[in-house]
């Protein structure tokens, strides 16, 4: 996985400082990473997949390009770290949903309260025109 990530960080013209940064962790842990010092933790996994913008089972399978399917064949503890991994990721996806649903309402509603203010004005207009 150590490769994958160096791959993915020189193909992308980050340093090793600032895929850190955009993965909101130190330039030491993220080294460790790179170099495979230490094994990624689903934090790790998404933070990487947020940092890049590639998606999160592309990055599974171009970790473990040796492996058909990615992790999928892995052994148990590898399974139960991919079912965190992606389970992590489909709340994070569902969050973005609600907060998009939630902004689309609230511009539904300051659209409605315009459209009922030009009403408002335009019968203010009206009645002062037929004032004059």
């Amino acid at each position: 996985m150590d490769s994958y990530f160096k791959k993915i960080r020189q193909e992308m013209h980050y340093t090793q400082l600032e895929m850190a940064e955009r993965m909101n962790i130190s330039r030491g842990a993220y080294i460790k990473l790179e170099n495979g010092d230490t094994r990624p933790v689903t934090d790790s996994v998404l933070a990487f997949s947020d940092a890049t913008g590639i998606p999160l089972p592309e990055i599974m399978a171009g970790c473990y390009p040796e492996r058909s399917g990615g992790l999928l064949k892995e052994d148990k503890n590898h399974k139960e770290q991919l079912r965190r991994i992606v389970d992590e990721y489909e709340d994070r996806l569902s969050r973005k949903n609600e907060e998009i649903s939630s902004r689309d309402k609230l511009i539904e509603s300051y659209r409605q309260t315009i459209r009922v203010q030009e009403q408002m004005l335009n019968l203010l207009q009206h009645q002062s025109a037929k004032k004059d």
